[in-house]
C-alpha cells in the first residue's frame, strides 16, 4: 500500500486516507503547438510540464468532539507554514520518493458528525514530479583519454534537466557531449588537480561554483543543443568527454536524483 507523509508527518495519522488517484497519473503540458495559415493541421512544438496538483481525502475519525477540533488543528498548523514542505510517498515495494509541495486551497471540510469529518486537501507540486530520495549510484569517471566515453543512467519516467555535474582537475578545458540527445556543456577554464568545478541549477538558476574560494565561475560556461546544461533521457545516455590539460586526478561525476512524472 502507497502511504504519503508531508512535513514529516504521516496523512495517516488523522485517520483513513481514501482518494489519491493523482499519483498514478502525470502532469499535464503547457502550450501548444503552432497554426501555419493556409495549411492543414499544426506543426510540433516541444512542450513542458506545468504544475502538478495532488487531491487527497481524509477520513478524520475520533473518539470525542473535542478530539476532532483538536485533530483538525494539528491539521491546519501542518498545512498553513507560508512556504514548501516535503510530500514523502512511500511506494508498496518500500521506495521513497519526494517533491515539494504546498496547500494554497481549503480543505473543504464536510462534517459527518461531531466525531468524524472529510477534508481534501489538494498539494500543488511547483516541479511537478516525485524524485528518488537517493542519488543514483555513484558514476565518478576517471578521465584518461580524450576523447572519453562515459555512460549515465537516468532510471526515472522523465528526462532530468537539473543534474549536478562535478569536474575535478586538473583541467584546462572539458567539453561534454550527450551523443544520446546532442546537448553539449562545455567549461573553459584552468581547474587545479585539487580542485573542482560543480555545475548544476538552483532555484531555476545556472551557477557554476570553482571549489577554491567558492568562485562564481559561471560565465566559464558554454552549452549548446539545450535549453539547459546537459538534460539526460530516461534510459542510458552516452556521454563523450573531449579534455585538455588532464592529469591522474582528472574526474567527470554526474549525480541526480531521478525524476518521476
Amino acid at each position: 500500500m502507497t502511504t504519503f507523509t508531508y512535513g514529516g508527518t504521516a496523512l495517516s495519522s488523522f485517520g483513513k486516507v481514501t482518494v489519491v488517484d493523482e499519483y498514478l497519473d502525470m502532469p499535464k503540458r503547457r502550450g501548444g503547438n503552432q497554426v501555419i495559415p493556409f495549411h492543414h493541421g499544426t506543426v510540433f512544438v516541444q512542450k513542458f510540464f506545468e504544475e502538478r496538483r495532488i487531491s487527497m481525502g481524509i477520513a478524520v475519525i475520533t473518539a470525542s468532539a473535542t478530539a476532532l477540533e483538536t485533530a483538525m488543528d494539528t491539521m491546519r498548523a501542518l498545512f498553513t507554514p507560508l512556504t514548501q514542505q516535503t510530500l514523502s510517498m512511500t511506494l508498496t515495494d518500500t521506495t521513497v520518493r519526494t517533491a515539494l509541495a504546498s496547500v494554497d486551497d481549503t480543505i473543504n471540510v464536510h462534517r459527518i458528525s461531531d466525531k468524524i469529518a472529510k477534508v481534501i486537501v489538494n498539494f500543488v507540486l511547483t516541479e511537478p514530479f516525485f524524485r528518488l530520495s537517493t542519488a543514483i549510484t555513484d558514476n565518478t569517471t576517471a578521465i584518461n583519454a580524450t576523447p572519453n566515453a562515459m555512460t549515465v543512467t537516468n532510471p526515472g519516467t522523465v528526462d532530468e534537466r537539473n543534474a549536478t555535474i562535478i569536474i575535478h582537475g586538473a583541467f584546462t578545458s572539458v567539453a561534454i557531449t550527450n551523443s544520446t540527445n546532442s546537448a553539449v556543456l562545455t567549461y573553459t577554464g584552468a581547474i587545479s588537480t585539487s580542485e573542482t568545478v560543480t555545475i548544476g541549477t538552483l532555484n531555476g538558476e545556472l551557477y557554476a561554483t570553482l571549489s577554491t574560494g567558492s568562485t562564481n565561475v559561471v560565465g566559464n560556461c558554454t552549452h549548446a543543443g539545450s535549453a539547459t546544461w546537459l538534460p539526460l533521457n530516461v534510459g542510458a545516455n552516452t556521454l563523450s568527454i573531449v579534455n585538455a590539460g588532464r592529469d591522474a586526478n582528472s574526474t567527470v561525476k554526474v549525480t541526480f536524483n531521478a525524476p518521476f512524472a
